[in-house]
């Protein structure tokens, strides 16, 4: 049955016990933008470095991650698919959270090498016991005819390809980074051991390596909502892949809404905000 999130604006059908969600965003509502102007900082950056750093506020963090979302390295415009899959990213990072308030995010959106988007794990999250590892895939507005399951199953199933891929694989670099990040999510000292054992565990050059691996599935489809993703579809989707057994347990999570480019153009015009100020 559809409900509405606490947030104005996103209707939303779920199975909690068997971890299907769909966020319906019907209006990109005064509380969805005060939701991600005051999530922005800490998604970005991460709440220690945000709380500890008084530049690493709103006006400057938006001013670094426009100049990377809207320009390649070489000051070239970015792609459009490039810059729907970013605000997939966004939209993910806000709304799971919201509407799975166990998970804790403990990994930034921010690239700390470069003027680019973050290489690594989409998102990681930690539920007081477990680490959750998240893939984001985005798209879905350029062929109006597409059947819209299918296309959301097609993102899923990207999403799925590349998380069997790394949550099993041999690239040191994605735990490096994670627990990097940790530093800068968490605070209590108890807490950060706690999780960098848990990463470490996961780790490809851990001895004895768990092969345990909770993820979460996520794709976001921009597509009019006058036809929606049909939520029994998703739920056999998700049952199937459950029955394939590669994961040990599963979220999936689709969000729908029409365009990327009403959220662009808010936080173009809030950065212009801040920037008069």
């Amino acid at each position: 049955m559809k409900e509405y999130s606490q947030i104005a604006g996103i209707a939303l059908e779920k199975d909690t016990k068997n971890g299907v969600y769909i966020c319906y965003i019907e209006d990109f509502s005064d509380e969805l933008k005060a939701k991600i102007k005051d999530k922005f900082p800490e998604l970005h950056s991460g709440s220690v470095i945000v709380e500890e750093n008084e530049t690493y506020n709103l006006k400057n963090i938006l001013k670094r991650f426009l100049k990377m979302y809207l320009f390649n390295t070489n000051g070239t415009p970015k792609d459009s698919k490039i810059k729907k899959g970013i605000i997939g990213e966004l939209l993910s990072h806000i709304l799971i959270p919201e509407i799975l308030p166990q998970l804790k995010m403990i990994s930034v959106m921010r690239n700390k090498e470069e003027n680019s988007m973050k290489k690594g794990f989409d998102s990681v999250y930690f539920d007081n016991s477990n680490i959750w590892y998240c893939e984001v895939k985005a798209g879905g507005d350029e062929n109006e005819e597409e059947n819209i399951d299918q296309k959301n199953k097609d993102l899923l199933g990207k999403a799925k390809r590349d998380l069997k891929s790394d949550v099993y694989g041999d690239r040191d670099s994605l735990w490096y980074s994670a627990i990097i990040d940790v530093a800068s999510t968490i605070s209590e000292d108890d807490k950060k051991i706690e999780i960098k054992a848990l990463l470490n565990q996961d780790h490809p050059d851990s001895t004895n390596r768990n092969t345990d691996r909770n993820v979460i599935m996520s794709s976001v489809l921009y597509k009019s909502l006058d036809t929606k993703i049909a939520y029994s579809n998703l739920q056999t989707y998700k049952s199937n892949i459950d029955d394939e057994n590669i994961f040990t347990n599963l979220i999936v999570f689709s969000i729908q809404k029409p365009t990327y480019e009403k959220i662009e153009k808010f936080l173009v015009e809030e950065s212009k905000k801040n920037n008069d100020n």
